[in-house]
């Protein structure tokens, strides 16, 4: 019994064998026949197959990518991704990548664009809207600056004089140690005086006084001199420039008026008005005041070729001032040249 069941757990087929007996030489010949039958259709099946291994792990005749790139290939064609490989998902995960980055790009550029947009570059209404919350601040609406009609209690008879430089440093020197803030300093003092006495209400203001913050007042002016150095012989004269506000340019044309007329008759000074720069038009206190306030700048003179006016005669640029302002605010006429 035991040299039985020794036997049968030998046998290849225990299935089959119910006891066991010693195979004849035919039959040994048969099965070795069958093996290498079986190993020559293992062989051919691999071929088909590809890599051996490949039919345990899926990637055998049943995989229907490999077929398909199978059949690209014999066909002559450039072998293809499948819809569904992972380097498909990767090039559209990359295109939604770029495709979002560039939308959020163009919604941050939206905002900052409209945070920093001018007023009057804005759409539609926006910039008029903007424009009103501003002026609603100091109880103005745009109706009445473009009318130009002044709000309750405005200080219209107020005039303020901006001493160039002063407060801050002495503005240009000469060789021989002459400033400019000491010719801005002699004429405005007695600018104040006889607006004083002519019945306005005066005060000097330095070059970045707080004061201007909003500042209210029929009209400011603030004195300046030009430059030591020697330019050309046509470098004489003074130099008249205003603020355009919102109230137009009418109010702002009649002060450039007034004051280049009275201050050339009097102190036979010429209007140099060629050499009016955007640092005058766009002087830094005309964006502090209060839009109801008209404002300008001007030049007494060249402190090279017109020295010898603007350090012994102040006081008579100061009457070309004084009556200039008196023409503005009294709405005198101006004789045409």
């Amino acid at each position: 019994m035991s040299k039985q069941m020794h036997h049968l757990d030998d046998e290849e087929d225990p299935g089959s064998a119910g006891v066991w007996h010693r195979k004849t030489g035919a039959d040994e010949q048969a099965s070795q026949s069958s093996f290498f039958l079986r190993a020559e259709a293992e062989q051919v099946s691999s071929r088909n197959n590809g890599p051996a291994g490949q039919d345990e792990h899926g990637m055998g005749k049943q995989n229907p990518f490999e077929n398909w790139q199978i059949k690209t290939l014999r066909e002559g064609q450039e072998p293809l991704l499948p819809p569904n490989s992972k380097a498909v998902t990767s090039i559209l995960g990359l295109i939604w990548q770029v495709i979002s980055t560039v939308i959020l790009a163009g919604i941050v550029t939206a905002t900052l664009l409209s945070m920093w947009m001018p007023g009057s570059l804005m759409p539609g209404s926006l910039g008029q809207n903007v424009a009103d919350v501003v002026a609603e601040g100091e109880g103005i609406t745009q109706a009445e600056v473009a009318e130009g009609a002044l709000p309750a209690n405005f200080p219209s008879n107020k005039i303020g004089i901006v001493v160039g430089h002063r407060g801050h440093d002495s503005g240009a020197v000469c060789a021989n140690g002459l400033t400019e803030l000491e010719i801005n300093s002699n004429v405005a003092t007695y600018v104040q005086q006889k607006l004083i006495k002519a019945g306005f209400e005066v005060e000097l203001l330095d070059e970045f006084d707080s004061r201007l913050n909003n500042y209210q007042s029929g009209l400011l002016l603030s004195i300046h001199s030009d430059s030591c150095d020697y330019i050309n012989d046509s470098a004489t004269g003074f130099k008249v420039a205003a603020a355009f506000s919102q109230k137009a340019d009418q109010s702002s044309s009649r002060l450039v008026e007034c004051l280049s007329d009275r201050y050339a008759n009097i102190t036979g000074l010429r209007y140099h008005y060629q050499s009016v720069t955007t640092d005058m038009t766009s002087y830094h206190v005309f964006d502090e005041i209060n839009p109801y306030t008209t404002a300008g700048i001007i030049e007494l003179g060249f402190m090279n070729l017109d020295q010898e006016i603007l350090t012994t005669k102040p006081e008579l640029l100061a009457e070309g001032i004084a009556k200039g302002i008196s023409c503005y605010m009294n709405n005198e006429e101006v004789q045409q040249p």
